[in-house]
């Protein structure tokens, strides 16, 4: 039987459970009418709790899958007789295009914030513009003040750090802007302060950003620019950074030597290719610049592909590390560092993967892309180390702390987050107490819950010190 049979096999067995589910909750609310000693009709409300349910419902989302398919491979590019003979490279340029196009949309676990949490790189580099008038426009900077417009900026920027830190955080960053009177969208000024911050610290160094907002630094600043644009356009296409992690393996058959490295003219050719299907394209001066950067040993050997993809996608930093490090834990009882995709599959929420409330895709279907992500090997197991690498490509994605947290809280039933953070993925009851108070109360560790098992989530409350509770309704 084909994956795609399968697949078609779950939706229509989900189709039938869902039909049943709702025959069940119709049936419940009839009984908890005719124990009540009501008599006629009835109006929908949340369920109340007053004895336990004489049967055992299903879970209230999607089981893990009980099959494991291996994700399909890009095709290996075939002889077309569109060779670049005149590069030497030896390489179909044609089927190298197709093979992004395909990775492009080849299914993925595509994590991404809300459309109004997004800004193009046209508008932040309108707001890099201006912002740049903005600083020169200051008496310390004026052409009659100074000759040297890069050393004038470091000395005003060391003049407005309160703190006297050498850094900027991202508040400080739009303080500053705010003195110089200069006024910009809250997510364009968030955007320019990314595109400074390669590293993900969460701070630019003076002379960092004096570099970068004059456009002075030499080949390396440079460089950088090109990094952030990169990101910037990755970032703005759902799956955009998983595409550029698939094509690893298509760009490594330009390595004719099997070096692990492009040479120049190979590596210039990769991001032809790879940054066309964005609409992006480099000078040669900035794809020089790029090369120079990542050509270590500064004696042209090559650059490392792999090596320049993890650069461009950047690492998480410790706040997101910490919150990964957290999911994993729930899943690692005995504190292993290891666990199977079993384990994997049952506390994972695949309802708030944004493919499935989107309807891109099924559950099914995402928990099979999903548990591909980790088990490459096939094997059944996943370290910590592998689950923290999948997810610094989930964070490239997401510039927001606070939504990859809610991202992660949501994902993996972790309770608690205030405001923009606050989980919405775990159960959440009014409880009703014996004296008729009543509270909502969130259900911590929900997972794998069945909502309609009374004493389970009885349990569940006292173990959260809940007490003197009379009965309990699904809060909506």
């Amino acid at each position: 039987m084909s994956l795609q049979e399968v697949l078609a096999e779950q939706r229509a067995i989900r189709a039938e459970f869902t039909s049943l589910q709702k025959r069940l909750d119709s049936n419940e609310q009839k009984i908890q009418k005719l124990t009540a000693g009501g008599g006629g009709g009835y109006t929908a409300a949340p369920m109340t709790y007053a004895a336990p349910p004489t049967y055992a419902a299903p879970p209230t989302y999607a089981a893990p899958p009980t099959f494991s398919v291996a994700p399909k491979g890009l095709a290996a590019p075939k002889a077309s007789g569109r060779q670049l003979t005149k590069a030497g490279l030896g390489v179909d340029k044609g089927s190298l295009e197709a093979s992004v196009s395909q990775a492009a949309s080849t299914q993925v676990e595509a994590w991404e914030e809300p459309a109004h949490m997004k800004v193009s790189p046209s508008e932040i580099d309108r707001c890099e513009e201006l912002l740049r008038q903005a600083f020169m426009k200051h008496p310390a900077l004026s052409k009659k003040a100074t000759t040297n417009p890069l050393q004038a900026l470091s000395n005003l920027l060391r003049s407005l750090d309160t703190n006297h830190s050498g850094k900027l955080d991202e508040g400080e960053f739009k303080e500053i802007c705010r003195q110089l009177g200069f006024d910009a969208s809250a997510a364009a000024l968030v955007g320019l302060f990314h595109r400074y911050d390669l590293d993900r610290s969460g701070f630019l160094t003076k002379d960092e950003f004096s570099k970068m907002i004059l456009k002075e630094g030499g080949q390396e600043a440079k460089a950088k620019t090109c990094i952030a644009k990169m990101r910037e356009v990755l970032a703005l296409r759902a799956g955009g950074f998983p595409t550029i992690k698939a094509m690893g393996s298509q760009f490594r058959i330009m390595d004719r030597d099997k070096s692990g490295k492009l040479n120049k003219e190979e590596f210039f050719l990769a991001l032809d290719i790879l940054f066309k299907a964005y609409k992006v394209t480099f000078t040669v001066t900035e794809k020089n610049s790029l090369y120079t950067l990542f050509d270590k040993n500064n004696d042209g050997s090559g650059v490392d592909y792999d090596e320049y993809i993890r650069a461009v996608r950047g690492d998480m930093n410790d706040f997101r590390t910490d919150w990964v490090k957290r999911a994993f834990n729930i899943m690692d009882k005995d504190g292993s560092g290891v666990v199977d995709t079993a384990d994997l599959a049952s506390a994972y929420d695949v309802s708030q993967n944004p493919a499935v409330q989107s309807g891109k895709t099924t559950p099914q279907e995402a928990y099979t892309v999903f548990l591909n992500n980790y088990d490459k090997s096939h094997d059944g197991k996943v370290t910590v180390e592998e689950f923290i690498e999948h997810y610094q490509w989930v964070s490239a994605s997401i510039d927001n702390d606070d939504y990859f947290e809610l991202m992660m809280r949501n994902a993996w039933h972790i309770s608690g987050g205030d405001g923009a953070c606050q989980n919405t993925s775990n159960l959440r009851v009014l409880v009703i107490h014996f004296d008729d108070s009543q509270e909502v109360v969130g259900i911590k560790d929900d997972l794998g819950l069945n909502k309609n098992d009374y004493q389970a989530v009885m349990k569940k409350l006292q173990q959260q010190g809940v007490k003197d509770v009379k009965a309990f309704k699904l809060a909506g």
